[in-house]
């Protein structure tokens, strides 16, 4: 019998009353390749903050390995053998590509022994190999800022192998990528689920079918269902709420979809031309799966609109909302190659969703 890695009991989070998880059971097992899906709300995120420690559960345990690990920090949980990729690229620009992997490879050593110290050979041999698995030899001692998105997400993914985990959580992998890129990641995972138990969160649907062994699909908060690709794509439950007709749009929804709105169309940030092809990678990651039609044409309408940001802002009600236009308006420059720290308009937005209260006078700071 197969041994479950991670096992998931009735757990709930909940923020202020809404809840992101609800009574949500899952369970994974030894060498398992697992795709998570679901529409923007469906609790992916929380999810895995829950399994690495960065949030806890106000009900409910996660156990790893058959060890409860729920009140663990996340350093705890990250030694006991848990890696995350997050969906932005999270590599060591001036360094390397074989020097972000030498540095990943032991955890307790720091820049300056990596740089100027003898590295053992078995340590180079497995750099070697992390090399050859993720595709980037020939680029090995070129420096990490000059690869492409594609290549640092490959990199990440390496460094994350280079510590040794039992599980990888590997979120939105293919997010900003070309074609040729996306099936570059999908063959590295799937390279990866030969030795290692994954799970991936995705809302590209092609990608999904690339790499997807088991699917589980949340909304709401819950497991709606599990099973294979072809299961989940013609179950009556999953094409109702997931990948059938496009729902209508919530008051809260179209609210997030003004500020992005407002977001792509501030003056100088995108050409014209740019602006199509965002409106319909936004679409596509706001829809989840569904018919991203009505949340293209929702866009198009705001663009053509005259809407003040601090009328926009104010109508924010919920951290989930804040959370959510910050996390699509960052995707948006991390697909173009932009770096969110240098973008005024982005820090500028960030300072007005962190404050403790909205204060409408978002007008003249934009």
């Amino acid at each position: 019998m197969t041994e479950t890695i991670l096992k998931i009991e009735d757990l709930t989070v909940s923020f202020d009353g809404f809840k992101a998880i609800n009574n949500l059971n899952l369970s994974l097992k030894k060498g398992e390749l697992r795709v998570i899906i679901g529409p923007n709300g469906a609790g992916k995120t929380t999810l895995q903050d829950v399994i690495t420690g960065k949030v806890q559960p106000t009900t409910g345990q996660v156990y790893f390995k058959g060890r409860k690990i729920t009140g663990l920090s996340e350093h705890e949980v990250a030694r006991l053998g848990i890696g995350r990729k997050f969906q932005t690229p999270r590599v060591y620009l001036n360094l390397t590509v074989r020097q972000n992997l030498d540095l990943a490879c032991n955890r307790n050593k720091n820049l300056l022994s990596t740089l100027f110290k003898t590295i053992p050979s078995t340590e180079k041999r497995h750099v070697v190999g992390l090399l050859e698995t993720i595709g980037l030899t020939a680029k090995a001692d070129l420096s990490a800022s000059l690869l492409s998105h594609g290549e640092k997400q490959r990199l990440e993914i390496g460094m994350l192998v280079a510590q040794s985990p039992d599980l990888l959580l590997v979120d939105e992998p293919v997010a900003g990528l070309t074609d040729e890129e996306t099936e570059n990641v999908g063959a590295l995972l799937l390279a990866l689920a030969e030795s290692h138990s994954i799970i991936v969160i995705e809302h590209d649907m092609e990608f999904v079918r690339q790499i997807a062994r088991q699917v589980t699909v949340l909304h709401q908060g819950s497991v709606l269902f599990e099973g294979m690709m072809d299961e989940v794509q013609t179950n009556p439950n999953v094409i109702e709420v997931y990948l059938g007709k496009s729902p209508e749009l919530t008051p809260e929804q179209m609210t997030v979809l003004q500020i992005i709105a407002l977001f792509i169309d501030s003056d100088g940030l995108f050409e014209i031309d740019d602006k199509r092809q965002i409106i319909s990678e936004v679409a596509a990651k706001f829809a989840g799966g569904q018919d991203p039609t009505l949340v293209e044409e929702t866009l198009q309408l705001y663009l053509s609109e005259e809407i003040e940001w601090d009328y926009a802002i104010a109508q924010l009600q919920h951290p989930g909302q804040k959370e959510q236009v910050l996390q699509l308006s960052q995707d948006i420059l991390t697909s173009r190659g932009m770096e969110s720290s240098e973008c005024k308009i982005y820090q500028t937005l960030v300072q007005q969703l962190t404050k403790e209260d909205v204060v409408p006078n978002a007008e003249e700071a934009f």
